[in-house]
This record gives C-alpha cells, sequence and structure tokens, in this order.
C-alpha cells in the first residue's frame, strides 16, 4: 500500500506510523511525502523518528548514527535527508531514542534550526512568484503563490511548535 501524507510534525507522523502498524501496516518506505506500507502483524513494531544532526540540510556521519542504532536493535527503515525512520519490534519493549529532557530539548532544537533555514530558502525561492504575482497575476502565478503560502505557513507552524515543545520541556528540568 502507499499513502501520500505531507507532515512537517515529527511527533504527528510518529503516531500515525504508529497507528497504521497498530491497524497491521509496516512502514517499508518514504520518499517526498509518499509512504510504503507492507502488511503486518497488528503492533508488530513501534516507530520513532529522528532528525540526523547537521547543517541545513546535510547530516553528520548518517552510517554512524545508523551503525549504533542497529547494535542497539533497532532497524533503520529509511532515510530522507536529514529524517530517519526507525523502528523495533514491539516484543523487544518500550523504543524511546530520547529519554531526558536535555536529549529531547536539543532534538527539538535541532528541528527548529533545520525548519528556520528551509524557511529562509522557502521564502528566497518564492520571491519571483511574489514579483510576478503583482506583475502578471495570471491564475498559474496565484495557484504557486498559494501553495507557498501553505508551505510556509506549515514551515512556520513547526518552528513554533518546537520552540513551544523546548520552553516546556525547559520548564520540567
Amino acid at each position: 500500500m502507499i499513502r501520500f501524507k505531507l507532515t512537517f510534525d515529527k511527533d504527528l507522523e510518529q503516531d500515525w506510523l504508529n497507528n497504521l502498524c497498530r491497524q497491521g501496516w509496516a512502514m517499508t518506505g518514504f520518499a517526498a511525502g509518499f509512504y510504503t506500507f507492507t502488511p503486518c502483524t497488528p503492533g508488530e513494531y513501534i516507530y520513532q523518528v529522528d532528525l540526523l544532526p547537521g547543517d541545513g540540510l546535510r547530516c553528520k556521519d548518517p552510517s554512524g548514527y545508523a551503525e549504533f542504532m542497529e547494535e542497539t536493535g533497532v532497524e533503520v527503515v529509511q532515510r530522507w535527508f536529514r529524517w530517519i525512520f526507525l523502528r523495533k519490534r514491539a516484543e523487544d519493549g518500550p523504543f524511546q531514542i530520547y529519554t531526558d529532557l536535555d536529549s529531547q530539548i536539543d532534538m527539538y532544537r535541532r528541528i527548529r534550526q533545520m525548519f528556520f533555514w528551509v524557511l529562509i530558502v522557502e521564502c528566497l525561492c518564492s520571491a519571483g512568484i511574489w514579483f510576478n504575482l503583482f506583475v502578471y497575476n495570471s491564475l498559474l502565478i496565484r495557484c504557486t503563490a498559494a501553495l507557498f503560502v501553505m508551505l510556509i505557513i506549515g514551515i512556520v507552524r513547526v518552528i513554533i511548535r518546537s520552540s513551544r515543545m523546548i520552553r516546556e520541556l525547559e520548564r520540567k528540568k
């Protein structure tokens, strides 16, 4: 089964994957919003989504991270730029990558920083559309501008949510 879902929220994506697995669908691949699933025993896996350390869209030492995870019994299902999809058999017990507050805060800071840079790139890429919107005002340009607005809103929501999560976790310290 192939499903399309465009989400910028790591936690919602992770919950969605775990819910589908409880329904008997195991994620086996991801590319540009398209998820591939195969049938599995309901609840066979627990999924976690992580953002690899790095700068912009480039990650630092992805093979070292993958090797470390595999040594701990975690399967790397898919990597997409800095996003990495992980799973572990539910029968092996709970699966949570970040168990302490400092590592959770660091993860949300990485997410916020990456999406801040994505926002800047998105705004720069859309500059020509805004100029053309006022000069030509065609239906195609209006639709393209609307698409950019939706993407920018989605990205800003992730930045805001990550900042809230950081504040909430810092209050717990």
